[in-house]
């Protein structure tokens, strides 16, 4: 056999292993990602009615100080805890999806979401159906922790831990991720945000909002506000 055939034969045997290799790494990765069970929320019938009642008779009550404020009403708090949060979102999005049918923020459909309080962050989860036939399924379950502060007249975004099924966000979701937050901080919906809430933060499981009832007021309409209220407190009997 002569040199350059034999040459030849180990650059094809390189190449076959590469391949291969190249074969069992996207096979890896795509049942690392993909999966044919959608993200599980928590039903309504599985919270606590004793955390629905207080969520919502606490966000009722924030509302109506909202609804009813003068320019002489003070700073407010309201304070939900994790499981209280829960009940809330999930409230909410049940509603929406009642509602609303399939509606979307950002062209993400909300029934295909989820957010719950984490340590120090809000832990969001979408399930987002590719439409790509995979042996695995064709979604990919997406789970960020996002640590989201208002202080001293500023907001920020720290992403934590996130996640693509079993693997670590890639970078550039991170970049886009940061990028969408930096142009909303741009917009006039996140100066009406910053003008109603003096401070927000996650701390130890626990949602703390300082706002100022008569700029939330001025800021959001009287009849969205009306809407929110009836939706939570639809008989009117909640009362602190």
């Amino acid at each position: 056999m002569s040199s350059s055939r034999k040459i030849a034969g180990i650059v094809l045997c390189f190449l076959s292993a590469f391949l291969l290799l190249g074969c069992v790494i996207a096979f890896l990765v795509m049942r690392s990602v993909f999966t044919d069970a959608p993200m599980v929320r928590t039903p309504l019938s599985e919270l606590d009615p004793a955390d629905r009642r207080m969520a919502q008779m606490k966000t009722a009550e924030a509302i109506s100080r909202i609804r009813n404020a003068s320019g002489e009403t003070p700073p407010q708090e309201l304070a939900l805890s994790g499981r209280e949060f829960e009940a809330l979102t999930e409230t909410v999005l049940n509603l929406t999806g009642q509602f609303a049918g399939n509606m979307r923020i950002g062209g993400v459909p909300l029934r295909d979401t989820a957010l719950k309080l984490n340590n120090d962050s809000f832990r969001f989860s979408y399930s987002h159906d590719t439409g790509m036939k995979t042996p695995f399924g064709s979604r990919v379950n997406v789970q960020a922790d996002l640590d989201i502060r208002i202080e001293n007249g500023a907001s920020s975004l720290r992403i934590g831990n996130a996640k693509m099924g079993n693997l670590a966000m890639p970078s550039a979701m991170r970049g886009r991720l940061e990028d969408a937050w930096r142009k909303f901080q741009q917009s006039p919906g996140h100066q009406r945000l910053l003008d109603a809430v003096e401070s927000l933060s996650v701390e130890n499981g626990e949602l703390r909002v300082r706002y100022r009832p008569y700029q939330a007021k001025q800021n959001f309409a009287p009849a969205v506000l009306r809407t929110m209220e009836t939706a939570l407190n639809p008989s009117g009997i909640l009362k602190p």
